[in-house]
């Protein structure tokens, strides 16, 4: 079974009153009966956990340098409209009890950690992107790489090589943005594409009436030897 992993952060001017916050909870909690434990961190700031009978768990963290951090752990069958009531009142106390302390707040949406079918996946540069995938259509190791192809409703089938998304049969956002997002007129004119990937550029480009079409593959022999595909239209 899957869990919800929800977080709530208070970035504050000067360190909160860690245990006068703590208290100022404890009436919510206990409406949840959820037990409360205290944690020594040895000089770091004030942690309490809160512990419910139906399996949600909540860390509270006043950490020293002004910064308070909430987070809420729950399983997926849980009733999300309660799960939601009870961050909308830890929210609502939190913003009375720091008012005028407050720099800057942010609730996350959930992570859902746990699930059979994985909705995140990192970039190149280290960045985690949430899809909505809602299926494994295929997954193989081969002598080479491990290949996975997954259902989005937005962007249809992912090719995923060794946890790296390649492309998609739908990246409309991205080709849009090369393109122009409409900005350029191609009806009449002669279009050369540098490139060309899996085909999206040719594919959109050909629906805008364009003269001609000359696709060229990037490559050194291209530089020297340039053996163009074009297609009239």
């Amino acid at each position: 079974m899957a869990v919800r992993h929800y977080t709530l952060d208070f970035s504050l001017s000067a360190p909160a009153d860690c245990s006068a916050t703590v208290r100022g909870l404890q009436s919510i909690f206990q409406e949840q009966e959820m037990t409360e434990t205290v944690h020594n961190t040895e000089g770091h700031g004030y942690l309490a956990t809160f512990v419910g009978k139906n399996g949600r768990f909540v860390v509270l963290r006043c950490h020293s340098h002004g910064l308070v951090t909430l987070d809420l752990q729950c399983y997926e069958a849980d009733n999300l409209g309660q799960v939601d009531h009870l961050l909308n009142a830890l929210e609502k106390k939190l913003k009375a009890m720091l008012h005028g302390n407050i720099r800057t707040m942010k609730r996350l949406p959930a992570l859902q950690r746990g699930s059979e079918v994985d909705r995140y996946w990192p970039t190149a540069d280290g960045r985690l992107v949430e899809y909505d995938i809602d299926e494994v259509v295929y997954e193989e190791d081969s002598a080479y790489q491990n290949i996975k192809i997954l259902h989005s409703r937005q962007f249809g089938n992912i090719l995923i090589l060794n946890g790296d998304v390649n492309l998609a049969e739908s990246d409309l956002a991205y080709t849009q943005a090369i393109m122009g997002s409409g900005r350029e007129q191609y009806a009449g004119k002669e279009v050369l594409i540098l490139g060309g990937g899996d085909g999206g550029i040719l594919c959109e480009a050909v629906k805008l009436k364009p003269k001609m079409i000359t696709m060229v593959e990037i490559s050194f022999q291209c530089v020297t030897s340039p053996d163009p595909w074009t297609l009239p239209l």
